[in-house]
């Protein structure tokens, strides 16, 4: 990426979209990029929570473990989110996994830079505030979509969201089909009947890992249900 197209990322970044850009400059030089490729991890829970993550290229998933080795994906994030800064603040370690989901490009900001900032623009910390204020509302939905929804539209409401962030009703999922199920809290198997089930009821096509919304209004009927 060149410099100012990381500086445009970093302009949609919720806890600095507050800052001009000469101060997201400031920002740019004392921070380091790191490029990894997909499947390396990122952070494991217990270690140090000494930065976090701005994502400038590609995908990361945050997950658990349970104690049989499943996954729980947390939160699925692409370019312009953030993650580590909750668990960076409170100065205690990383509570879950961070995995490229694809090849990715990261900034790295760690805490005595982020300090820095801050004393140089104080109003980033109210950008921050905001930032982790969605954080929150982000862990509400999803506790509500395992605890209150079903897998048919827990997968409605994730298909919808793929569509958008693809601005079109054909997409490729950018995870596999084992992902997806562990990001909607289920397994293969069950993702699987759900998709053959939405499919009979000509809410969308599927062929391979590429999706056709068909009928986006049922799609939201269901997850909304």
């Amino acid at each position: 990426m060149t410099r100012n197209e990381t500086l445009t990322v970093l302009e949609r970044v919720p806890l600095f979209s507050a800052l001009p850009r000469k101060d997201l400059e400031h920002l740019l030089a004392d921070c380091r990029l790191r490029s990894v490729r997909a499947g390396a991890e990122l952070v494991s829970p217990g270690e140090p929570a000494d930065r976090f993550y701005v994502i400038l290229t590609g995908r990361v998933n945050v997950f658990q473990l349970s104690a049989k080795g499943d996954q729980q994906i947390l939160h699925a994030y692409g370019a312009g989110a953030t993650f580590g800064e909750a668990a960076m603040l409170r100065g205690e370690g990383f509570p879950a996994h961070a995995e490229a989901l694809e090849d990715a490009t990261l900034l790295v900001v760690d805490r005595e830079t982020l300090a820095a900032a801050i004393r140089r623009q104080p109003e980033m910390a109210l950008g921050m505030l905001a930032g982790l204020s969605g954080k929150l509302q982000e862990f509400a939905s999803l506790i509500e979509k395992l605890a209150l929804k079903d897998v048919p539209a827990r997968l409605a409401a994730i298909l919808l969201e793929l569509s958008g962030e693809a601005g079109a009703v054909s997409f490729v999922l950018p995870q596999s089909k084992r992902e997806l199920a562990a990001q909607i809290g289920t397994i293969p198997e069950t993702l699987s009947r759900s998709l053959a089930k939405l499919r009979r009821a000509g809410w969308i096509s599927v062929d391979g890992r590429r999706i056709r919304i068909l009928d986006a209004e049922a799609l939201r009927d269901l997850a909304e249900s």
